[in-house]
């Protein structure tokens, strides 16, 4: 899943949907993907990163979309 943002355009087969999420790390919103999630404090969290079955690493957009992605980003002066 990726954040609603004005300066993302959605594809015509697109739509909102409204989720509990949360963000694996604070960063751009084009690249980070969210993962479903009901926790609602740190200790909930925590509770569900330590016995998830994956790693939510997966979940970044940019990783999808290229091997090189972050890369791409660092040499547009991204970073």
């Amino acid at each position: 899943w990726l954040a609603k943002a004005p300066f993302m355009q959605l594809k015509d087969d697109e739509e909102v949907v409204v989720k509990d999420v949360r963000c694996r790390t604070i960063g751009d919103i084009s690249c980070t993907g969210l993962t479903l999630s009901a926790a609602d404090s740190l200790e909930d969290i925590i509770q569900e990163v330590a016995t998830a079955r994956s790693t939510e690493r997966g979940g970044r957009y940019d990783d999808r979309r290229s091997e090189a992605a972050m890369e791409d980003r660092k040499k547009e002066g991204y970073f």
